[in-house]
C-alpha cells in the first residue's frame, strides 16, 4: 500500500488549519449580525417591511467585507466596494460594541429593580433607538476623524547620552500608510509634501505602506520616491507587506531610492555626529520563509558602540530584544494606537506599548500611531499622526 508523502500531509495539515480558521471568523462574523439583529430588529419587533429593509442591508455589509477580504475584484469595483465594506465593518463594531454596553447597564437596572418598572416592549425599542443615534454619531465622527489630513506630532526625544554633536537631529516617522485599491497617488503625494516640509535629516518608514501587490498600487505609491531627508530615507516591512509579496515591495521601494534595510545597518553622519540606522523585517516576517525573519543580532554584528543607533522595527513587541542589544532609539507603528476605541483596550492586551514614548534600561521606543487606517476609513480616539521626533540631549 502506498504511503501519502510528507509534502501531501502538510498541505492537509495547512488546509485543514485553514478551514478552521474560515469557520471560526465565518462563525464570529456572523455572530456580530446575529447580535445586532436580535438587539435592533427582533426585541423591538419592528414592522416587516422595515425589517426587509435592515435585514437586506445588513446581508449586503456583510457579504461586501468578504468580497474586500477575497481580493478578487478589479479597479476601479475594488476600491469602491472596499471603502463600502470596511465602512460597514467599523460601523458594526461600534454599533456592538454600543449593544454591549447597552446590555451591561440594563442588566444593572434590573438588579437593583429600576428596569421593572418599564414595560419589556418599550425598553427594547427606546435601547433600540438610542443605540442607532449615538452610533450615527460616532460612526460619522470616526469617518470625519478618519478623512481630515495627518496632522504633525512633534515630540522632543531624550535618549541617555546623547551626543551633544547630534543634538537638535530630526526624524519624520511615516508608518500605517496602507495605501489599498482606490488610494489616489494625490494622497501619498500629500504626505510627501507635508513630509518635505519638515526638512527631516532622517526618514523612517516603519512599515504596512501597502495592502496589495505592486502591479497594482504601483502607481499610488511611486510619489514616495521624492521623499527627501538630509541623511537618508529608510524603510523596513511591516506585516502587511509580507501578506503583499514583500520581495517585490522591497525591489521596487529600492527602485524610487528608498534604503530598505533588511536585518543591516546604515553608518551615517562622520566624526562625533556619526551614528546607525539600523532596521529588521517585521515581527511575524519568518512565517513567510525562515530567510525572513528578524535578526537584529546579526543587523547590530560588528558595529562601532560608541555610536548611537536608531533602529527601525515595525512593531513594539520588537522592542524587548531591541532593549536587551542597547539599541538607542526604535521606531515603530502598527499598532495604529487602537484607531478605534474600545479597540485600543484589545491592543493592550497583546501589548502595553501601543502609542508614545517608552522606555527600558536605557533604551527609548517611539510608537507612531500611523499616517492613516487599516479596514475601517476611520479613527476614533486615536488620531492618525505624521510623527516627527526630534532627539535631544539629556
Amino acid at each position: 500500500m502506498a504511503s501519502s508523502s510528507p509534502s501531501g500531509e502538510q498541505s492537509d495539515q495547512r488546509g485543514r488549519r485553514l478551514i478552521g480558521f474560515l469557520g471560526v471568523v465565518l462563525s464570529i462574523w456572523g455572530a456580530l449580525h446575529g447580535y445586532a439583529y436580535v438587539r435592533l430588529v427582533q426585541d423591538p419587533v419592528l414592522p416587516p417591511e422595515v425589517t426587509l429593509v435592515v435585514v437586506v442591508a445588513m446581508a449586503a455589509g456583510a457579504v461586501s467585507v468578504l468580497l474586500a477580504f477575497t481580493r478578487v475584484l478589479p479597479p476601479p469595483w475594488a476600491g469602491r466596494v472596499h471603502r463600502i465594506a470596511f465602512t460597514w465593518l467599523g460601523s458594526i463594531f461600534l454599533i456592538d460594541v454600543l449593544l454591549l454596553m447597552g446590555d451591561v447597564l440594563l442588566l444593572a437596572l434590573r438588579v437593583t429593580g429600576v428596569a421593572t418598572t418599564f414595560d419589556p416592549l418599550d425598553l427594547a425599542r427606546g435601547r433600540a433607538v438610542m443605540t442607532v443615534l449615538i452610533a450615527i454619531a460616532a460612526i460619522l465622527t470616526a469617518l470625519r476623524n478618519g478623512a481630515t489630513p495627518v496632522p504633525v506630532r512633534r515630540v522632543d526625544v531624550r535618549p541617555d547620552a546623547w551626543p551633544h554633536s547630534l543634538d537638535g537631529l530630526t526624524i519624520a516617522v511615516i508608518s500605517d500608510m496602507h495605501v489599498a485599491p482606490g488610494t489616489e497617488p494625490a494622497y501619498v503625494r500629500d504626505i510627501v509634501d507635508r513630509t518635505n516640509a519638515l526638512d527631516p535629516d532622517i526618514i523612517a518608514l516603519c512599515g504596512d505602506l501597502v495592502d496589495g501587490p505592486v502591479a497594482a498600487l504601483a502607481d499610488a505609491v511611486s510619489p514616495l520616491g521624492d521623499l527627501r531627508a538630509r541623511l537618508g530615507t529608510f524603510a523596513v516591512t511591516g506585516n502587511h507587506e509580507f501578506f503583499s509579496d514583500a520581495a517585490a515591495w522591497v525591489a521596487f521601494l529600492r527602485q524610487l531610492g528608498i534604503d530598505v534595510l533588511e536585518n543591516d545597518r546604515r553608518t551615517v553622519g562622520v566624526g562625533d555626529g556619526t551614528f546607525d540606522v539600523a532596521g529588521v523585517p517585521d515581527f511575524m516576517a519568518g512565517r513567510f520563509g525562515s530567510d525572513n525573519a528578524p535578526r537584529l543580532a546579526e543587523a547590530l554584528d560588528g558595529r562601532d558602540v560608541r555610536h548611537p543607533v536608531i533602529l527601525l522595527a515595525h512593531q513594539p513587541r520588537q522592542f524587548d530584544e531591541a532593549a536587551a542589544l542597547s539599541v538607542t532609539l526604535q521606531v515603530s507603528g502598527h499598532t495604529h494606537g487602537g484607531q478605534i476605541w474600545p479597540f485600543t483596550l484589545l491592543v493592550r492586551l497583546v501589548d502595553h506599548r501601543v502609542a508614545g514614548l517608552y522606555r527600558q534600561g536605557r533604551s527609548l521606543l517611539y510608537v507612531s500611531r500611523g499616517v492613516r487606517y487599516w479596514g475601517p476609513p476611520m479613527r476614533l480616539g486615536a488620531p492618525h499622526e505624521l510623527s516627527f521626533l526630534t532627539l535631544r540631549t539629556t
